[in-house]
């Protein structure tokens, strides 16, 4: 028995001693939002780097993407500027956030091909967010390429966005590749 003279079967009593962990998750600030409850259509006045905190500690620094597409999917190489290392996949990409990006898309395909990466949401990532703060993520315009040409290349230079620890889907924007899976599979990954 407890000293108030009830007694609690096990499932109660654990139920009882986790009840204090319920907050734990929650943010410090009594201005701070769940990211669920935030609409995507409000007015955002916060800076990104308010909204959201690096989550790795690591951020910036300048990467060159080598991106082939085909009438079935992307091929990606990414090399690193700041350490050196690269990698070859397929339909993934990873890269710091807020770095800056050159790539260079090269369609060997028969069809015409693009380039897009999506919107994401960050509540993922940031369950709690400052008042003000959007909560979804968006590469910049600068990073779409709409449509390229069978045997064309073409090389653009763009920003990746501040909030990280997400993945972001990309695709070819080109309406006839809408029901091709290898390229509307992709992943941007902002470490």
């Amino acid at each position: 028995m407890n000293r108030a003279g009830v007694r609690l079967g096990p499932g109660m009593a654990l139920a009882l001693a986790g009840a204090p962990l319920l907050h734990c998750n929650s943010s410090n600030s009594s201005s701070d939002v769940n990211c669920s409850s935030v609409s995507s259509n409000g007015d955002f006045t916060q800076d990104a780097g308010v909204c959201y905190p690096d989550n790795d500690g690591i951020n910036g620094g300048s990467y060159v993407i080598d991106l082939t597409v085909d009438d079935t999917g992307f091929l990606a190489s990414v090399e690193d500027g700041d350490a050196g290392d690269g990698g070859i996949t397929k339909n993934i990409i990873a890269t710091q956030n807020d770095a800056q990006v050159t790539l260079t898309l090269t369609n060997t395909g028969t069809k015409p091909h693009g380039f897009q990466v999506d919107c994401t949401s960050v509540c993922p990532a940031y369950s709690a967010l400052p008042t003000g703060c959007s909560p979804n993520a968006c590469f910049p315009s600068n990073s779409t390429i709409s449509t390229l040409a069978p045997g064309a290349s073409i090389t653009i230079t763009f920003d990746t966005p501040t909030p990280d620890g997400l993945l972001y889907p990309f695709k070819s924007p080109v309406p006839a590749d809408s029901s091709v899976a290898g390229l509307n599979a992709g992943q941007w990954s902002l470490m």
